[in-house]
């Protein structure tokens, strides 16, 4: 199953993918007693405001979590994941703004990779949810730097939201279910 959950910054989004995945793997766990609970952290520990935000974060996430921090190079894990496995990426936008500025890749590159993320999603039958920003719903910016940034996370939102089984946006801690719905 593909979730893709997006929303504002501070909206809610973490906590709801977070409380979503581990609904989805108290269920698994069912179904297949190796299931592991991954969350994949793409930010970087850049500073002591961001290594305070991670402590916390890995804090409250609680021991259930496997956290693995890579801010670039995702389908490996993906690769070595089992069926049934839940697998949460926290967030898209900031693996974006990592291989298009830090990495150069380019809009097809980036295409790429997210589409054998969904791709060894459906075929291992693992649960990958993605967590994303609405970034474009703002004043348009001038900088083309910054529109191809826009503009290419907006091409992975089309393309997640359509191979997903379900897509939530956040506004406020409040979901709006714009495709499917949980179980």
């Amino acid at each position: 199953m593909i979730i893709f959950i997006s929303g504002g910054a501070r909206s809610g989004k973490s906590q709801f993918a977070e409380e979503t995945a581990l609904s989805l793997f108290h269920k698994a766990k069912g179904k297949n007693h190796r299931a592991t609970l991954y969350y994949i952290a793409t930010a970087k520990n850049s500073d002591d405001e961001m290594e305070e935000r991670i402590r916390i974060h890995r804090k409250n996430r609680g021991i259930e979590w496997q956290t693995v921090e890579e801010s670039f190079d995702i389908l490996p894990i993906l690769i070595n994941c089992r069926q049934e496995d839940v697998i949460l990426i926290d967030c898209l936008t900031i693996w974006v703004s990592n291989v298009l500025f830090e990495l150069g890749y380019s809009q097809e590159r980036i295409e790429d990779a997210v589409s054998s993320w969904l791709r060894f999603a459906q075929e291992k039958q693992i649960h990958l949810l993605i967590v994303s920003n609405d970034v474009n719903e703002e004043i348009p910016f001038s900088d083309k730097a910054v529109l191809t940034y826009l503009y290419s996370l907006q091409r992975l939102h089309q393309k997640i939201v359509n191979q997903s089984e379900l897509v939530v946006q956040l506004q406020a801690g409040i979901p709006t279910f714009w495709k499917g719905e949980l179980v």
